[in-house]
């Protein structure tokens, strides 16, 4: 059988005959291995008009004394010279703008990507320094919140006449199969000491490390201390339950051993995975600034009227007229609390199981409070103002986890899920405060110079 000849040569090593190049052809071959030098600046790198330099600026106008009170190292005392706070903060908050929640991620750019590169301004900044700083940033995230809420109120770039308030569940990334009874929790407890014990026995083992021993040694006390939470956690849910239900085996409360204050919840796709529900209250105007950022590890949005008020009132020191709530906030309580608090709050109308006839009996055991939100909600101008709450709030879940990459949360607990949260608020809040300037400056109208001649 003979092989078909093609019409084309396709270059077949078994069957090609090598063709030599002419020898009086004029070819630029590439010279891979050629040494140039080249004088450049990491500042000529990044594009006049890039983004960075914005967040940038911004956060250099921030006050980080927070920070610079905890650096150690000074003239005087000598020591290694710090990592300048500025530099991991606008890492992270340039980072988490573009999508980044993982230090190796943001670490890996920091060698490679000019726009990190010019961040560091030839700095080394390592994955470890990354993580450490976010894991506890909690009250650093918050503290710059806040005061780049106020530089947006104090140049008049905010209205907080009218906020949206709403929570969205983001997944843990501890997994569904890490939640145990109680008997399970007690048993993994009682071996985690039984395994610290033995690695501290081990402690002149001259084939390990010190920096190894000293590794396992925290990584073993870093479990019993989430076990402990995880069996005092599921203690207090199996003394809430009733004798009859303590009785079934099928309702025993499970707890997360990896991530103790984790709960299941329904997720939008109608699944139940561990979950936070982190909280957002956004301005109803054209920036959409983030005011307020709540966590809790419970699946309704119960009670988070009032504490999240009160949040953006002591951030910005104005309390918002006007706050626009889904059904899942509505509760009479609620309701008379914050509207005595001088808030007027517009939802849709709950669906009681009876009708409340005008001057009835339901009618008039109703608050004033209670009244006054019927009436206006019912109103016209009321279904107008609410009709805003969808394209303000659920926008800024949307981008949370689409733009900032709030998908899932990669700290433990509360407190890793508020890091991230604040994190996420940070950075939109940053670039608000980036575009409503700009397009302040473009309004600004530029005086006319007059030359004497």
């Amino acid at each position: 059988m003979t092989t078909p000849r093609l019409p084309i040569d396709l270059g077949d090593s078994m069957t090609a005959t090598p063709v030599s190049p002419r020898v009086d052809a004029l070819v630029q071959r590439p010279q891979r291995h050629q040494v140039e030098l080249g004088m450049f600046t990491l500042d000529n790198r990044v594009p006049a008009d890039h983004s960075v330099r914005e967040i940038e600026a911004v956060i250099a106008g921030l006050d980080l004394t927070m920070l610079e009170s905890r650096i150690r190292a000074n003239a005087e005392a000598g020591g290694r010279p710090a990592i300048d706070p500025r530099i991991l903060l606008t890492l992270w908050v340039y980072g988490t703008t573009q999508g980044e929640v993982e230090a190796s991620t943001i670490a890996r750019h920091v060698q490679t990507d000019d726009i990190y590169r010019w961040i560091c301004g030839g700095v080394s900044v390592g994955e470890r320094k990354l993580a450490d700083f976010r894991a506890k940033g909690a009250e650093v995230f918050d503290a710059m919140l806040t005061q780049v809420i106020v530089a947006l109120m104090t140049e008049g770039l905010i209205d907080l006449h009218r906020t949206a308030q709403d929570g969205t569940r983001v997944r843990t990334w501890t997994g569904a199969d890490s939640f145990r009874r109680q008997d399970t929790l007690e048993t993994l407890l009682t071996a985690a000491k039984a395994h610290l014990e033995a690695l501290q026995a081990q402690a002149h083992d001259g084939r390990r490390s010190k920096v190894a021993r000293v590794a396992q040694e925290r990584g073993a006390r870093q479990r019993i201390e989430r076990l402990e939470r995880a069996v005092a956690r599921v203690r207090t849910l199996a003394a809430e339950l009733s004798e009859a239900e303590r009785k079934d085996p099928k309702k025993a409360p499970r707890v997360s051993a990896t991530d103790p204050e984790a709960t299941r919840m329904k997720m939008s796709d109608g699944g139940f995975r561990p979950a936070y529900n982190v909280q957002f209250d956004t301005t109803a105007d054209s920036q959409g600034a983030v005011v307020g950022v709540s966590v809790s590890a419970r699946g309704n949005d119960y009670g988070e009227m009032t504490p999240m008020l009160e949040q953006v009132e002591q951030r910005s020191g104005q309390r918002p007229d006007q706050t626009l709530v889904d059904g899942g906030y509505v509760q009479k309580e609620d309701i008379r609390r914050v509207e005595q608090g001088g808030t007027q709050v517009f939802a849709p109308l709950p669906k009681p199981k009876r009708v409340a006839a005008p001057g009835g009996k339901r009618d008039q055991e109703r608050s004033v409070e209670e009244r006054a939100f019927y009436e206006r909600i019912q109103s016209t101008e009321g279904k107008a103002v609410y009709h805003q709450r969808g394209e303000v709030a659920e926008l800024t879940n949307a981008h949370a986890k689409s733009r900032y990459g709030l998908v899932l949360l990669m700290l433990r607990g509360l407190k890793g899920a508020l890091v991230m949260a604040l994190l996420a608020a940070l950075a939109k809040d940053v670039q608000v405060l980036v575009r409503a300037r700009a397009a302040q400056a473009q309004r600004t109208p530029i005086a006319a110079v007059t030359i004497a001649t």
